[in-house]
């Protein structure tokens, strides 16, 4: 049983991954507390509950930071009211507990333009990780690694240049459209690899499914970086797994209530 996100596509495409090594990834990159796991993965989980996830603000470019977007201040500025206000309104297209594989054709299409919109500085690199702290259920993260790991080049998400026959909102399309279909046909792999982490990480039982699948994708593809850092650590295959960091950790604490008087 593998994990073969990427049959169909063409060039140096990840290959198939084992459910064994699957597993030990997911469980190694919920253990490393740099890995998104707890500062994107679970603390999305806790601002969702407390609806601070029920608007988009100035602020919430910022996000994406935690998950390695490298958003700096002039992004912060550039994401004015115009355009806060034009990604309301693509989010709010895609239906919010609906899984990308059980969706009709409409709302795959709602989240195909969702992960295609951006502006300079910020395109589906960083807008789709915005975009799935809202809709964790449909809007995948599609990053460098996610774009090599299909056979493209590592900015082929935000490079309007066509490539391959494709524009960059093809290559978005063919990709959101291919992990739609894996997650519909391979229902099995999914559910075994649930089966095999989940009792070690309950958080897990919160995750979506796309996600799980990104966290496969997304380590498999870091393993095979050439240039990978000294100083980012063991490749993901050979990490040991240690204890994951709780939902607890991550939850929000309250200010306590004043008791004097502000005039």
């Amino acid at each position: 049983m593998v994990i073969d996100v990427t049959a169909g596509f063409s060039g140096d495409v990840l290959p198939p991954v084992s459910i064994d090594d699957a597993t030990h990834r997911i469980l190694a990159y919920c253990a490393r507390p740099l890995s998104g796991w707890a500062v994107y993965d679970l603390a999305g989980m806790a601002a969702r509950a407390a609806g601070q996830l029920d608007q988009v603000t100035a602020w919430s470019l910022l996000y994406v930071n935690a998950l390695n977007g490298r958003v700096d201040i002039k992004e912060v500025a550039a994401f004015n009211h115009d355009l806060r206000r034009d990604f309301a309104n693509l989010i709010s297209e895609v239906p919010e507990n609906t899984d990308l594989h059980a969706m009709a054709e409409v709302d795959i299409a709602a989240v195909v333009r969702a992960c295609q919109f951006g502006f300079r500085g910020a395109w589906a690199p960083k807008m789709t990780k915005l975009g799935a702290l809202y809709r964790p259920h449909a809007i995948p993260v599609l990053d460098g690694h996610v774009a090599m790991a299909f056979g493209f080049a590592g900015d082929a998400f935000t490079n309007g240049a066509r490539r391959h026959g494709l524009s960059r909102d093809q290559r978005i399309d063919s990709v959101v459209r291919a992990l739609a279909r894996y997650l519909r046909d391979h229902r099995a792999q999914v559910a075994e690899l649930r089966a095999r982490t989940t009792p070690i990480v309950t958080e897990l039982a919160m995750t979506t499914d796309l996600r799980l699948l990104d966290m496969v994708v997304w380590t498999a593809q870091d393993d095979r970086t050439p240039d990978r850092r000294v100083s980012q650590g063991p490749r993901w295959r050979d990490r040991k797994v240690g204890v994951p960091t709780s939902y607890e950790d991550l939850a929000p604490v309250p200010l306590a209530a004043s008791s004097t008087a502000v005039p």
